[in-house]
């Protein structure tokens, strides 16, 4: 395989009337450079946002390391049933369709901050890793359409986000979390700019917690080569 991902396309655009988005053509692009946010020394975070044309919503990186074997992040990331446990603000996760072990689409809720109605998408995940580098990337991409809305969840036009596990000496592994995502109807810019911060900053937290769970690290997949055992 190359080293490059398959992404699914998504022919969707959102222009800004006041602060109501709506949904017309090809994705938004990046208009900016990053600029860094969060720096904690104390948890090792660091989270990084960038503006988006036509919009007041930033995409968001954020970054951190740990010590893991790759196998065991991807466990992580693939038990859907413990993701609301750990990932911010995920409320549920419902696999409905599996088109093989790492490759498949889930019905999505993201609780959105009081008094905000919560979010809900459908999610194309797909995992690939570099033959060479040994990095596993984690992409998830919106899809349009899927059964009706959850009774007070609005419906996000796109959301994006790649999980990025870069392997280093000593079973450490880098790993990098980025996103973005228009949440629909109206959405004051406390609460987008909230989001863009907490979402990452907890789910990275979190995930250093969860990943010491012996049944993440004691995780092995055929399609995963680890880099430095």
């Amino acid at each position: 395989m190359s080293g490059q991902w398959k992404w699914l396309a998504t022919a969707v655009m959102v222009t800004a009337v006041g602060d109501t988005w709506v949904w017309a053509g090809p994705p938004p692009e990046p208009v900016g450079p990053w600029q860094q946010v969060i720096n904690s020394p104390e948890t090792d975070i660091v989270i990084a946002t960038r503006a988006i044309q036509g919009t007041n919503i930033r995409e968001f990186t954020a970054e951190t390391t740990v010590k893991s074997s790759l196998a065991g992040l991807v466990a992580l990331i693939e038990d859907t049933d413990n993701l609301p446990n750990w990932m911010h603000r995920i409320g549920r996760v419902d696999i409905v369709h599996r088109q093989d072990d790492h490759d498949l689409t889930a019905y999505t809720v993201i609780k959105a901050p009081w008094p905000l109605h919560d979010r809900d998408t459908y999610l194309h995940t797909h995992l690939f890793q570099d033959s060479k580098t040994g990095t596993v990337t984690i992409s998830s991409v919106s899809e349009p359409g899927g059964p009706g809305l959850q009774p007070g969840c609005i419906r996000m036009p796109e959301m994006d986000t790649d999980w990025i596990f870069q392997p280093l000496s000593g079973r450490r592994v880098k790993v990098t979390f980025r996103g973005f995502g228009l949440p629909g109807g109206v959405v004051p810019d406390w609460a987008v700019n909230l989001v863009v911060t907490d979402l990452p900053y907890g789910s990275l937290r979190n995930l250093k917690w969860q990943i010491q769970r012996q049944k993440y690290q004691n995780s092995h997949f055929d399609a995963i080569k680890e880099v430095n055992p």
